[in-house]
């Protein structure tokens, strides 16, 4: 069956949930350390408002918005291809195996590259709207080995379920979720001052994600009996 537009088994708490990883992806050891300099980009020392901080931020998030949106409408339209190659044992199989490589990733039993992009300063977009949109357009696919896992699984559950609404919406709701930290970060440039610093904290917070994704595999998995 191909992908549909219906609003039928969209969990609110589906929804809460992706929103939330958004926001803890960002205290991860692959993103933590370059929340800074993302922020100094976004809501740099030229900056004399909080107006225009507040826009140029809002800009970057919006970036991050459009692209993850697209990602998910692609998943759930490519998904349909699940249901005219393959019977709900095997996407359910090949769902649960996803999660579960990730979830592996994620407690560095396998290792992914690391991306330099932001600690390039001279590779970075100007410094104004179009740039700070052009910069969270790309930051969220290559900010770091952290967050391709969160995502993965995230588009490989939509693709699963095959509903476009619901890739759109769903990956929408993850990028604001990232997003909501940099945009308050952006605005408020002094808060940088008081947030933690940098430490094994991190790495549990990882971990933490690891189990998680191993545990939506298992729960896939479980089911298929």
């Amino acid at each position: 069956m191909f992908a549909d537009f219906s609003l039928e088994s969209i969990s609110v708490l589906t929804f809460i949930t992706v929103f939330l990883f958004g926001c803890v992806i960002c205290f991860t050891p692959c993103v933590y350390p370059i929340v800074p300099v993302i922020v100094s980009y976004i809501g740099g020392s030229e900056i004399k408002t909080k107006k225009e901080a507040f826009f140029r931020s809002l800009s970057y998030v919006f970036g991050m918005v459009c692209v993850y949106s697209i990602l998910g409408a692609v998943a759930a339209f490519t998904g349909g291809l699940f249901g005219m190659v393959q019977a709900n044992f095997w996407v359910n199989l090949l769902v649960a195996n996803v999660f579960i490589l990730f979830g592996l990733f994620m407690l560095d039993v396998f290792q992914m590259p690391q991306i330099t992009f932001f600690q390039r300063k001279n590779k970075l977009p100007k410094r104004n709207l179009v740039g700070a949109f052009f910069m969270g357009a790309v930051s969220g696919l290559i900010i770091g080995p952290c967050t391709t896992p969160v995502l993965g699984g995230i588009l490989t559950y939509v693709a699963a379920k095959q509903n476009v609404f619901l890739g759109i919406s769903l990956l929408f709701t993850y990028a604001l979720g990232m997003g909501l930290p940099l945009l308050v970060l952006g605005t408020f440039v002094g808060l940088l001052k008081k947030i933690p610093k940098p430490g094994y904290w991190m790495v549990l917070v990882k971990k933490v994600f690891g189990l998680i994704l191993i545990g939506i595999g298992e729960y896939f998995l479980i089911h298929l009996a």
